[in-house]
């Protein structure tokens, strides 16, 4: 059965390990860089796993999405999703479903919050696919926002 919960930050290798798996496969689809992200130290880890939901099927983590509110008061109505990521053979089984549904349940708690706000790469048309099944829209178009490979 797979469980959405968050981790404990004596857990911090775990999602170090799936952070970079995510940057390593799907350099595109994040913002961040392996190469950034692997010198990161133990502290910055343990800080981040805080702030992340997981996935876990059999006590494995098999994937994550990190959801945080604003803090400055003009934009403390919105709320951000970003870092989501199921390993590759546990896709199309509900994993993302249930990490996406996860997320929004504690967003919704937050009754300041009136906007979620996410950013995708349109070539990934799974990711783009789910989020429209729960209702986001294309409010516009990034170009030339990341630089990979050239």
């Amino acid at each position: 059965m797979i469980e959405v919960k968050k981790l404990s930050p004596k857990r911090w290798k775990e999602y170090k390990n799936l952070r970079l798996e995510s940057l390593r496969k799907d350099p595109t689809a994040f913002g961040s860089s392996y190469e950034e992200e692997i010198k990161l130290s133990e502290a910055e880890w343990k800080k981040r796993v805080k702030k992340t939901l997981f996935a876990c099927y059999n006590g494995k983590t098999i994937g994550m999405i990190v959801y945080f509110f604003n803090k400055k008061e003009k934009i403390k109505h919105i709320a951000n999703i970003f870092g989501f990521y199921v390993k590759e053979e546990y896709r199309n089984q509900g994993v993302g479903k249930k990490l996406i549904e996860s997320a929004l349940h504690f967003i919704m708690k937050n009754k300041a919050v009136v906007k979620i706000s996410l950013n995708v790469n349109s070539k990934q048309k799974s990711a783009l696919n789910l989020y429209k099944k729960y209702e986001f829209n294309i409010v516009g178009r990034l170009e030339k926002d990341l630089f990979v490979n050239g």
